[in-house]
């Protein structure tokens, strides 16, 4: 399966079968999460396969609605749009693993550090022991995300029966009046999960491209890192779609004016135009 195909008949997983994943397969598993790409190249973020899934699932406790075989712990310094950044490569590497016929979900992750450091290698730039050290936090590894993964069990299935059963916003909340050749690759974007399913994204059409907006939640709300983490799934399904559809684009930030209830992103320039 092509990872524009991916976008369509990726479905969570929410209940695993107990078979490991085989050794070839963890492998090439493994490799992915050691060429993850983003945006940011400032950021730190790595993807750290843990084969042996019962020592995360001992850190969930009981309360986890989800247990897998294995899972993927990525983590990440404290840098600029860091979330997004995470969500654009994580859920890339989700396509990926779709491809390979491997499930997925998305967890919350409320790991520490402290309960990784023991199965996850991470970069310690500070000795915690020296209390000298004047410690800047935005260089620190953190866990900040957390994906189980496996084989669905018996009773679920894989991928989606149709590329059309989705819960979803209408193509006009997503972006208005875009030119038809974007089509498929607004279709693409508009099929993208998010946290909590609140799809954050708004996509502005200008003269060079796009500028992408999300959608500021109410006071109240307190999903302002997920909604972070799901636009850069927003733009990952937007360059995959892309990519397939041979469109040439550049991400990069411009002085744009913010809009009511609106927090600016990035914009996307379309490379036919220069």
């Amino acid at each position: 399966m092509e990872l524009y195909d991916a976008l369509f008949y990726r479905k969570t997983i929410k209940s695993y079968s107990d078979k490991m994943i085989k050794r070839p397969l963890l492998e090439e598993i493994k490799c992915l999460c050691d060429n993850i790409t983003y945006l940011n190249n400032d950021l730190n973020i790595k993807a750290h396969l843990v084969e042996r899934g019962h020592l995360v699932h001992f850190l969930l406790g009981k309360d986890s609605k989800v247990k897998a075989p294995h899972y993927i712990i990525i983590t990440s310094n404290k840098g600029e749009d860091y979330l997004q950044n995470i969500g654009f490569a994580m859920e890339r590497l989700i396509l990926e693993l779709t491809s390979l016929g491997v499930g997925t979900s998305w967890l919350k992750c409320e790991l520490k550090k402290e309960d990784i450091k023991e199965f996850v290698q991470l970069d310690e730039i500070y000795d915690e022991y020296d209390e000298d050290v004047d410690i800047d936090e935005s260089q620190i590894e953190y866990p900040i995300s957390l994906i189980a993964i496996g084989y669905p069990d018996e009773y679920e299935s894989l991928f989606r029966k149709s590329k059309r059963s989705y819960d979803r916003k209408k193509m006009k909340e997503v972006c208005k009046n875009f030119d038809p050749k974007w089509n498929e690759v607004m279709e693409g974007v508009r099929v993208a999960p998010s946290m909590s399913n609140k799809q954050p994204w708004e996509f502005k059409q200008r003269e060079y491209g796009f500028d992408l907006y999300e959608s500021l939640p109410h006071k109240y709300l307190k999903i302002e890192n997920e909604n972070k983490i799901s636009m850069g799934i927003a733009l990952c399904h937007f360059d995959v779609s892309c990519k397939a559809n041979k469109l040439e684009v550049e991400y990069i930030k411009k002085d744009v004016k913010e809009k009511r209830k609106k927090e600016y992103f990035i914009s996307i320039v379309d490379k036919s135009k220069e």
